[in-house]
């Protein structure tokens, strides 16, 4: 049986969560699995450090790094989620390559960071690399390598996140992810203030923290995010939300909010960008929005109609089982594998 080391950038990096750990459980039916994350995350997180004091614990990640390199001679093949430092250097992925069969895989556009400095590191990955794993057309037309480049989404367990029931209760919009993503909220205070009054309804923030004055005054219930809330507290949403300003970077992003809320049958409403395009059927399974108008009318569209919301949640759900869960893209993963091992 074919032996892979996955190397992550961390046990809670939600990249590392979803690309790596949620596939194992089914990629160990056909080949043996090691997961090697950084500990401290490549970030510095060490569950009690935050914001600037992580870069006191990030060089010991790389001492981490380099305790884990034996298992680089027990393996076949070396899956690398994303760069194995987040340092300039190259060397660490270079030595692993010279050793055995690389896989790289991103699923952001972390090349935009750093005024060009990390293009040129992932650029140097990619050319060390046997294969190229990209979330999404964006981030596989910047490594320009289409004969060793696959395109795999992130995708969820759908046998975790499962169905919800359209929930009684004020109507409810929900937001999951970080909470510098919360950012993205602020064009569009003027439209949830009118929905959230003309309904009575509430914001619903699910983040490690809540950090945005400029929703002050709205209703919002805001629930701390953990592994083991993640997916239940998604249940009181009538609409998942999914704004993005249409920046290079966000061009990058993989759309995967939305994909959450989908295979929670929860209906969309979303901006047009990147892989935005990509996951939502305009009208199916969601809704694209632009300006304050347009996301003021597309959420009351959708507070008004339960039985759209509960077409467009079904039809999601059906959208993320066919595309964007663990079962959808394991036989892709196995491909890559077979193909360098």
């Amino acid at each position: 049986m074919t032996h892979v080391a996955f190397f992550t950038q961390g046990v809670k990096v939600p990249a590392a969560r979803f690309r790596v750990e949620a596939l194992v459980p089914a990629l160990s039916e056909h080949v043996e699995c090691t997961v090697l994350p950084a500990q401290p995350s490549v970030y510095g997180d060490t569950g009690s450090l935050r914001g600037g004091w992580r870069a006191f614990a990030k060089p010991m990640s790389v001492v981490d790094r380099f305790r884990q390199l034996g298992a680089v001679e027990r393996a076949d093949v070396v899956w690398l989620q994303r760069p194995m430092t987040e340092y300039y250097w190259t060397s660490l992925e270079r030595h692993v390559a010279k050793k055995k069969p690389m896989v790289f895989d991103f699923d952001d556009a972390i090349f935009h960071n750093r005024w060009g400095l990390e293009a040129r590191k992932i650029k140097k990955i990619i050319a060390a690399s046997r294969r190229v794993v990209a979330g999404n057309s964006y981030l596989a037309e910047f490594a320009a390598a289409p004969d060793k480049t696959v395109i795999i989404p992130t995708v969820v367990d759908e046998k975790r996140y499962t169905p919800r029931v359209d929930p009684e209760g004020p109507f409810t919009i929900a937001w999951t992810g970080m909470s510098h993503n919360l950012k993205e909220l602020a064009p569009y205070v003027g439209a949830l203030r009118r929905v959230l009054a003309e309904t009575n309804g509430r914001l619903l923030i699910a983040a490690e923290a809540l950090d945005a004055p400029f929703l002050a005054g709205l209703p919002i219930e805001f629930v701390k995010w953990s592994p083991e809330t993640e997916v239940t507290v998604l249940a009181a949403g009538h609409v998942g939300v999914m704004p993005l300003a249409d920046t290079p970077y966000n061009r990058g992003k993989c759309a995967f909010k939305l994909i959450q809320y989908m295979a929670r049958a929860i209906p969309v409403v979303a901006s047009p960008v990147g892989a935005n395009n990509d996951v939502v059927r305009e009208g199916v399974d969601g809704l694209f929005a632009v300006t304050d108008e347009d996301w003021a009318d597309r959420l009351l569209t959708l507070a008004r109609d339960r039985e759209l919301r509960i077409r467009m949640g079904t039809a999601g759900r059906r959208r993320v089982e066919e595309a964007y869960s663990v079962s959808a893209v394991v036989p892709r993963y196995l491909d890559v594998l077979r193909s360098v091992s």
